[in-house]
């Protein structure tokens, strides 16, 4: 049975491009403005809201959780929670791949796009 992993959508770099200046941002108006600005809670909810959507659709963001085979051998499987089927690589289509080298069979997303 094969496995499933998936490359993420995005380069690396570009969540810290979004998420840096809004943090500073964040911080220079809850030190500048105080309490009593509305603009700091609205930087900081979408602050909060970007690392959120990065967190949940990064295919290295995993659910572990062990399965048992047909043969009795229990096995530590890495499902991500979100994965884009566009993105997606099957290895071990011709067997021997039962489980990876970190020790987790890697199975598809619980939700694919």
């Amino acid at each position: 049975m094969p496995q499933t992993v998936y490359r993420r959508p995005w380069p690396t770099w570009l969540v810290l491009v979004l998420s840096i200046p809004l943090s500073v941002t964040w911080i220079t108006l809850t030190i500048v403005e105080g309490a009593k600005s509305l603009a700091a809670p609205i930087v900081g909810a979408i602050d909060i809201l970007v690392l959120l959507i990065f967190t949940v659709l990064d295919p290295e963001v995993t659910i572990t959780s062990c399965k048992t085979m047909p043969d009795g051998t229990v096995l530590n499987v890495r499902r991500p929670i979100i994965g884009f089927k566009r993105f997606e690589t099957q290895l071990g289509l011709t067997g021997g791949y039962e489980v990876r080298i970190d020790g987790f069979r890697y199975e598809p997303a619980y939700i694919r796009i």
